[in-house]
């Protein structure tokens, strides 16, 4: 079982250095967490406490990421019209052709690998991953109990 285990955590260490696995993470964290979100919600009313509660992430960082994306050109804030103390947020075109770019860029890795492993592995590990996502949900449900 040991053995089994670090060939297993030797394999998911490779797999996270790999450079599509990298550009991927990089939509979950940080201020390109919070432009993919806002890229998601686009047209919607968007507010910062919103922004917070959707990501898991402290109300303060979220107010440090903005300020910095907007200082970047890719965001803007707007106070509410009925409601001044309260402020929406939205992306510039800036910020949408910078996260196309980053997807695109994303998308790239992936077809590459896909093409790499082909339809049927790329199914297979689908499969995996999936199952692999479901054991972890089941786990954390029973934390507790």
């Amino acid at each position: 079982m040991a053995d089994l285990r670090e060939e297993l955590v030797g394999a998911l260490s490779r797999i996270y250095g790999m450079e599509s696995i990298e550009a991927f993470a990089e939509f979950y964290q940080g201020e390109l967490h919070v432009l993919q979100y806002l890229f998601l919600h686009s047209g919607e009313r968007i507010y910062p406490s919103s922004i917070s509660d959707a990501l898991f992430v402290t109300r303060a960082r979220v107010t440090a990421a903005l300020s910095s994306l907007r200082r970047k050109g890719f965001v803007r804030m707007e106070i509410y019209e009925n409601d001044r103390r309260r402020m929406t947020v939205s992306l510039t075109k800036d910020g949408v052709a910078f996260v196309r770019e980053k997807q695109k860029n994303v998308m790239g890795h992936f077809d590459k690998l896909i093409k790499i492993l082909g339809e049927t592995d790329t199914k297979a590990l689908i499969k995996i991953i999936h199952k692999c996502a479901n054991a972890s949900v089941n786990n954390h449900a029973g934390v507790g109990k």
